[in-house]
């Protein structure tokens, strides 16, 4: 699974998003860096400013089409809603006045929103299954950076990574200093789910 991902990923270096400033589907500013091709799927790596008093950009991807461009509707406009009313079809589903007609919506809205609600996913593992120790990582859940300290595979491994061993950048250290005393070494093993591989971006 993890090799298969990994080599259905390619640089889509002729995209017309490549280096665009966008809005994402949550009304966030963002710059296009790459476009890539995920199964099929063209995913946008964006970087955007933090907000926060020593700088720094943030990174992450998202399917091109739910990314606005000069203020137009996105190609595939209203995801948030249709989160919503998938979301709401589902707890119908669970209720005991559920139909099959209930059922058949939910499959349909579940396949229309697939390719959207997993571009991200997809990128981001496809990343992480390449990254090397030395690598940089940005943390998406407190905006910190480290270095990938080493990555302990096993030799028929055929799932996608889903933790690493993160040496922290000594701002990230200052900032929590119980890290130091649990790690004295500044090396901490993370979720992949909250890491972004920064390809030399930011």
């Amino acid at each position: 699974m993890a090799a298969e991902l990994a080599s259905s990923t390619r640089v889509v270096t002729d995209s017309p998003w490549l280096g665009k400033d966008v809005t994402d589907h949550l009304g966030r500013p963002a710059t296009v860096r790459r476009v890539y091709d995920v199964n099929g799927q063209h995913t946008a790596l964006l970087t955007s400013a933090l907000p926060a008093p020593d700088g720094g950009e943030a990174i992450c991807g998202e399917h091109v089409g739910l990314l606005s461009l000069d203020g137009q509707p996105p190609a595939f406009p209203g995801y948030r809603d249709k989160l919503t009313e998938l979301a709401a079809l589902e707890h119908t589903l669970h209720s005991d006045g559920a139909t099959e007609e209930d059922a058949l919506r939910f499959r349909a809205a579940s396949q229309t929103l697939k390719p959207y609600q997993h571009a991200e996913y997809h990128l981001r593992q496809a990343l992480i299954d390449q990254a090397q120790p030395g690598d940089r990582i940005y943390l998406t859940g407190k905006h910190w950076y480290g270095t990938i300290a080493d990555i302990d595979d096993h030799p028929l491994r055929d799932l996608p990574r889903m933790a690493l061993r993160i040496r922290l950048d000594d701002a990230a250290l200052r900032e929590d200093p119980l890290i130091l005393k649990r790690h004295p070494d500044g090396i901490i093993e993370l979720t992949t789910l909250t890491m972004w591989p920064t390809l030399g971006l930011i």
